[in-house]
């Protein structure tokens, strides 16, 4: 198990006044490719016998995908990324539908809905939880600023800067946590911002209270001249919120199944390990998405990749409270999208009941083969 990347080492460390100038530089650099992702075509490929998958690659958001590559786990590998990104603001499941890329991550709400509309997808893999220390989400003021964490309504007739998409995590959190805590939510404006762009917002006083993610969570708190954490999304939803797991084109996990197992078993051993050195990952967090390494945090995650029914299920709840849910949306459970199935550590293709069962790392893989899942019709599997 590698100790502490080389690579990670070695990143050149940016000024910390170029929080602003990097984040304007990223935001160019989406708006200036968006047609990348369009050219793309097939489904996924072969090359010398190393099948590779189309992988949306935004510059901004971290990646198990992108830590394992750093870390050196693709390159000996049967499978391997073909980066086709920027990612966009249009769903993964929407990505995988249009036959844009052939994995993705992104939030769980999603994928409900892209079953609803009969998307052909199967989560696969988990990604990151929620911790009080590695929080999924964070909300920041400006320093000095009335509104916290017991004095809530103060954001009434105030601003509140997220990043873009409906029922999105940014979205759903925070309106129900301050609806939870007395805030009349007609009274306060929710703005959608590229997530770039919140933090100068908020400096400037357009915005009075802003939604991040990491890595810009490390950078904010690199700061607290200029900004106060006032609350995390693990204040709402607990130690299962976040997931926002792995899916996969049908159509790519039936040409490639072993190779599908190969990946998750990377991911797990990449989730593993960036849990096990959290100041290494967020260094590779920092290299990979560009900000400066000593300032940036990174996600907790899922032991050893491993779905579970209960940190899926929160979203049903969350979509309900304060999202629009699709009718037909109320019929599905999380065992109709996601499987255990390529998942070398698992014991079978069922979900966990909780993230309860999957506390330790696990010394190795537990099975040879894909299993059989309704999911997915692959003509190898095993019983």
């Amino acid at each position: 198990m590698i100790s502490s990347p080389t690579a990670a080492q070695k990143t050149p460390r940016l000024p910390r006044n170029k929080l602003v100038t990097r984040a304007a530089l990223a935001v160019a650099a989406v708006v200036a490719a968006p047609t990348v992702l369009a050219g793309c075509s097939g489904i996924g490929g072969s090359d010398d016998g190393v099948v590779t998958f189309r992988f949306a690659n935004s510059p901004t958001a971290l990646s198990l995908v992108r830590i394992a590559d750093e870390l050196g786990y693709w390159k000996d590998a049967g499978v391997k990324p073909e980066y086709v990104g920027p990612a966009t603001s249009v769903p993964a499941v929407q990505l995988l539908d249009q036959n844009r890329v052939d994995i993705a991550t992104g939030m769980f709400s999603n994928d409900i809905d892209g079953k609803v509309k009969g998307f052909k997808f199967t989560a696969i893999a988990s990604s990151m939880l929620d911790l009080p220390d590695q929080p999924h989400m964070a909300y920041f003021t400006q320093a000095g600023s009335p509104i916290t964490k017991t004095n809530l309504t103060a954001i009434e007739g105030k601003t509140v800067g997220l990043g873009p998409g409906k029922n999105s995590c940014t979205d759903l959190v925070i309106k129900r946590y301050l609806k939870k805590n007395g805030v009349d939510l007609n009274k306060v404006k929710f703005l959608e911002l590229k997530p770039e762009l919140v933090a100068p917002a908020i400096e400037r006083g357009e915005v009075d209270l802003g939604v991040f993610h990491p890595p810009l969570v490390g950078v904010l708190l690199s700061k607290p001249d200029k900004f106060t954490q006032a609350f995390t999304s693990y204040d709402d939803w607990g130690p299962l919120g976040g997931q926002a797991p792995f899916v996969a084109s049908n159509a790519w996990l039936q040409k490639h199944p072993e190779a599908a197992r190969e990946f998750v078993g990377i991911i797990g051993k990449t989730a593993n390990w960036a849990n096990s050195h959290p100041k290494e990952s967020a260094e590779i967090a920092g290299k990979t998405t560009g900000y400066p390494v000593e300032q940036t945090t990174n996600w907790h995650y899922a032991p050893n990749a491993l779905l579970d029914k209960a940190s899926l299920a929160l979203w049903w709840d969350l979509v309900k409270d304060t999202g629009t849910p699709l009718e037909g949306s109320e019929k599905l459970k999380p065992e109709d999208i996601a499987t255990n199935a390529f998942n070398p550590y698992a014991t079978s293709a069922d979900l966990l009941e909780h993230q309860n069962e999957n506390a330790s790392v696990l010394p190795g893989f537990r099975n040879n083969g894909v299993f059989k899942t309704p999911l997915v019709d692959i003509a190898t599997a095993e019983k």
